[in-house]
């Protein structure tokens, strides 16, 4: 039975622990005068071994933090080649399609549809069996609901990404048991309910900034 729990930090930010593994997805720390909401950890206090992030753009790459992540645990840095130039650090990059094997975890690389970004990707994070899908900022495309996972995290904000009824429809395609929205907001123009998420998609559901989902517990 997998045992792992799934952090909101906040816009499109998660935390994964696994066996004492952190891996960080699309770190956002900064605390901006436009940004809505704060973030829903100190990044002073993580040490992810991991960092993967799904593109260049400022909400999804935190150079500043993913710098002291690499000084302070020495976290692998996985991305596409825009966030090697973004961040002036040596990562593994990565492009869709590719597969990638660690001692935890088997990352598979796949494809986002993302016309504001240079180099847009998304990440299935396979824990022998158990998967997680982070989308990144994409917009609908019927070649995303081919993907097979357990948890997804999908975009419905509506700017620069899928709106709720687009991610309603993905998320009905990919049929995942868990499925928890993300990238809304924290901006004005990305302020939407996700009630009206939840209320469409079986097995939907949100998760507060800050706020951790267990599985593998008693409850289970």
């Amino acid at each position: 039975m997998i045992n792992m729990e799934i952090q909101y930090l906040g816009h499109s930010s998660f935390l994964i622990q696994h066996n004492g593994t952190q891996i960080i997805i699309d770190p956002y720390f900064t605390q901006g005068p436009n940004r809505l909401v704060k973030p829903g950890a100190d990044p002073r206090e993580l040490r992810p071994s991991f960092v993967l992030v799904t593109h260049e753009h400022f909400d999804h790459c935190d150079p500043q933090a993913i710098r002291m992540f690499v000084k302070r645990s020495h976290s692998k840095v996985i991305g596409p080649a825009p966030v090697e130039r973004k961040t002036d650090l040596k990562i593994v990059k990565v492009r869709p399609g590719m597969t990638l094997k660690y001692d935890d975890f088997t990352l598979i690389v796949t494809q986002a549809f993302h016309k504001q970004s240079e180099f847009p990707i998304g990440f299935l994070l396979d824990f022998d069996g158990f998967r997680i899908y982070h989308a990144g900022d994409t917009y609908y495309d019927k070649h995303l609901e081919d993907i097979n996972t357990d948890i997804a995290l999908l975009p419905i904000g509506g700017t620069y990404t899928m709106n709720i009824d687009e991610a309603v429809k993905l998320a009905k395609g990919i049929g995942a048991s868990v499925t928890i929205p993300m990238h809304y907001q924290t901006f004005e123009n990305i302020v939407v309910d996700p009630a009206e998420f939840v209320k469409q998609v079986k097995g939907a559901v949100v998760l507060p900034i800050g706020e951790v989902i267990e599985l593998g517990n008693k409850d289970q």
